[in-house]
């Protein structure tokens, strides 16, 4: 199975523009030879051949062969049937399984067990998923406090201390007034989480752990009635953790 988040965290800004471009690309990549790719996005072949071996394969050749797979298998599905909503939907929850690390997982926990308050910020449709997060983390003893007045977003930062945890949710994690706040809260050298689609964004230049779901589309100012499903996903796994950390 392929799974992009393999080391993530450890690779150089180049390497996730390439993969990034992967992922959007899947259909045309098994025709690309490695100049064609790294022409295409300016870099070098080393930093392809690098990128490859991070996600665990020997170089280029042998991942272009498994994406290849994947999109053989992906379009055989497609001709048998036409992906309904709720296969879209099942795809999102799968594809979110594979993209959320077990390790970045158990860190966000900890880092939320130990902090003195915890803040959680979220815009449009997004707010659903803090109201959430806000309500289970009550009902296992957390404090947390929900930002939900838009005057108040980069306001409540004159109360963040170091020892506090901010937690964003952004579906393109490139919203203006989320970004902001996370520029003001990394100065104040708060712990932050993110949760966001799984590309290259913004917000996650100023945070220090990542929570990615899959979502086939992110632009929140087009259409942003788009599901969070992965989100809710994400939540019930980091409150599962919490609670399994309690427990120990």
């Amino acid at each position: 199975m392929l799974n992009f988040l393999d080391n993530y965290e450890e690779m150089t800004a180049s390497e996730r523009k390439v993969l990034n471009y992967i992922v959007e690309n899947m259909d045309v990549i098994p025709y690309m030879k490695i100049n064609d790719l790294a022409e295409t996005i300016y870099v070098s072949k080393t930093v392809i051949i690098n990128l490859a071996q991070k996600l665990g394969y020997s170089g280029y050749k042998e991942l272009k062969y498994y994406i290849n797979q994947s999109v053989k298998d992906k379009t055989l599905h497609q001709k048998k049937n036409d992906l309904s909503y709720r296969d879209r939907l099942d795809q999102s929850i799968k594809k979110t399984f594979s993209l959320v690390s077990e390790e970045v997982l158990q860190n966000c926990a900890k880092q939320i067990q130990f902090s003195e308050n915890v803040f959680i910020m979220a815009r449009g449709t997004s707010k659903a998923v803090g109201y959430y997060l806000e309500h289970l983390l009550l009902s296992i003893g957390i404090q947390c406090i929900f930002i939900k007045d838009y005057n108040l977003s980069e306001l409540f930062t004159n109360f963040v201390a170091k020892n506090d945890m901010v937690i964003f949710i952004s579906m393109s994690g490139n919203t203006k007034k989320i970004v902001n706040t996370a520029k003001k809260v990394h100065f104040k050298d708060a712990k932050i989480i993110s949760i966001t689609s799984f590309q290259t964004n913004e917000l996650t230049k100023y945070t220090n752990d990542n929570l990615y779901c899959y979502s086939d589309n992110n632009d929140t100012k087009k259409n942003d009635k788009i599901s969070r499903i992965g989100f809710f996903l994400i939540v019930d796994l980091l409150i599962n953790e919490l609670i399994r950390l309690n427990d120990g």
